[in-house]
């Protein structure tokens, strides 16, 4: 079967997807697989029509998504599972299962995704256990002290050491998706800021994206400049507070603070743009609500600049320190071949050598035409999760302050037009996570049939769970806070 291939925002004939047998559906996706793609959705191409599936691919070398169906008996949603082969597909065999009642015939570990006790349908699911005179159990969660959201996370150990770490997750699945089929278009964009309230940036330029290239609305360059400004001030912001988590794990307070320090000048210049802290009220379809104007520009450089000198100061301290380093390195590690086998994703999958991020391999926006550099490193532990954010956040205040000194000219909005029937798009962001994926489809009228989310922490959660074995669990709250993952993003 030859996929429809079309490219991150371009809009395309939901007839012209091939859609073939069960059979060849499941060879097909074996060779996306077998190729080196990797998958990035699997799902039904309609929800009251679960017989017709789709799976995605991305292609990071060509820049190019891969789209393939199959026709299925809506009495035997059966297919043989992939994920023994190609374990990146095993949460998303299990998000089919929960959501649709597809059978993954000889899946490895089929497992609740946000149903948290049952799967296929109303089976009750069993936690994984090991045995032995010295094996002990630690439960963590869902209710966690202070404002951290809702998780559980089950431990099988042997002493101190973790052997296994299951991860339970669904206690806030709020039905975004379908709010956003259900509201009207003022709403929607409300909705997608309110995905995971840490990545209002990444989700509502994901959001905006697939709904202008629906309705083959141009954006024009300064808008799209000013989108692109406001998603690295908060990639800033959020990285900002990963380095000041992590220090506080291993009770590096004034480290902890300074960090926090900073954080509070990069949300501040959100702020100035848009008078949200977070970013929210900033984007509209076709653009942007707020403008910068030379004075916000003036302050906006200023508190960049801070953060810029004030930043190497604290990552010297950080970073040069024997305690820190003691605790940071070769823990919590992934390899570069285990995040590739479990299809890590963002600045996870950097910190263990993969090449990974949709601003450079899938661009979108101003980002086509000002690229950033793809930074990786590789021992994948706990000191490259947390140094990588160093990195990337020099990085980010560079292209910042690129944009606002060459400025183009021009208005910041343009008006929307009527969304096309019988259309998709899949709109790619690089959130500071990493990979956002909105999906939509339109029916005959033109209304939204199907909207899909993937945030990034639906793929590197296994990710901790992989890293932690073989660790102390001591380290559990400095490995889970280096990758820094979202519950609201996966629980949707």
């Amino acid at each position: 079967m030859m996929p429809l291939e079309v490219q991150n925002n371009q809009s395309f004939d939901l007839a012209a997807i091939p859609f073939e047998d069960r059979k060849n559906f499941r060879d097909a996706v074996l060779e996306e697989l077998s190729n080196g793609n990797r998958m990035i959705g699997l799902y039904p191409i309609e929800k009251t029509h679960s017989e017709k599936l789709i799976a995605l691919f991305a292609e990071p070398d060509s820049s190019m998504i891969h789209i393939i169906g199959g026709i299925f008996d809506e009495h035997n949603l059966q297919f043989e599972s992939w994920a023994n082969e190609f374990p990146q597909t095993n949460y998303y065999e299990c998000e089919l299962s929960e959501n649709y009642g597809y059978l993954p015939l000889n899946h490895p570990w089929l497992r609740p995704v946000r149903k948290q006790n049952f799967i296929l349908g109303d089976k009750p699911y069993h936690f994984y256990r090991m045995d032995g005179e010295e094996i002990h159990e630690v439960a963590v969660g869902p209710i966690h002290a202070g404002v951290i959201e809702p998780g559980h996370f089950r431990f099988q150990c042997h002493g101190e050491l973790v052997y296994n770490l299951e991860i339970n997750l669904g206690y806030q699945h709020r039905g975004i998706e379908k709010l956003l089929l259900n509201s009207n278009p003022l709403q929607r964009i409300i909705l997608s800021e309110s995905i995971a309230g840490d990545t209002v940036i990444g989700h509502s330029h994901a959001h905006c994206n697939a709904i202008e290239n629906l309705s083959n609305t141009q954006v024009s360059f300064r808008a799209q400049v000013v989108r692109s400004i406001a998603e690295e001030i908060e990639r800033i912001a959020m990285h900002l507070s990963g380095l000041g988590g992590v220090a506080n794990d291993i009770g590096f307070a004034l480290v902890s603070s300074s960090y926090g320090r900073l954080r509070t000048l990069a949300i501040n210049s959100l702020a100035l743009l848009c008078g949200s802290r977070f970013g929210r009220g900033l984007f509209i379809y076709g653009g942007v609500r707020f403008d910068y104007t030379d004075e916000i520009i003036e302050e906006t450089i200023a508190n960049l600049q801070i953060i810029k000198n004030d930043v190497a100061v604290i990552n010297e301290y950080l970073f040069s320190s024997t305690g820190v380093l003691t605790r940071f390195e070769n823990t919590g590690i992934i390899s570069k071949e285990s995040a590739q086998q479990i299809g890590m994703v963002g600045l996870a999958a950097r910190s263990s050598g993969l090449e990974n991020d949709a601003r450079v391999q899938f661009p979108y926006g101003a980002y086509r035409y000002n690229p950033v550099s793809l930074i990786t490193l590789s021992s994948g532990d706990v000191f490259a999760r947390a140094r990588l954010r160093a990195l990337e956040i020099d990085e980010s205040l560079k292209f910042i302050n690129d944009q606002l000194e060459n400025l183009p000219q021009g208005e910041i909005k343009t008006n929307v037009e009527n969304i096309i029937a019988k259309k998709g798009v899949i709109s790619i962001t690089e959130g500071w996570r990493g990979e956002i994926i909105h999906t939509v489809f339109t029916d005959e009228k033109g209304n939204l049939a199907l909207y899909k989310i993937k945030d990034p922490s639906f793929n590197n959660w296994y990710g901790l769970s992989l890293a932690l074995r073989r660790t102390a669990i001591s380290d559990f709250p400095l490995c889970n806070k280096s990758f820094d993952l979202s519950y609201a993003g996966h629980d949707l």
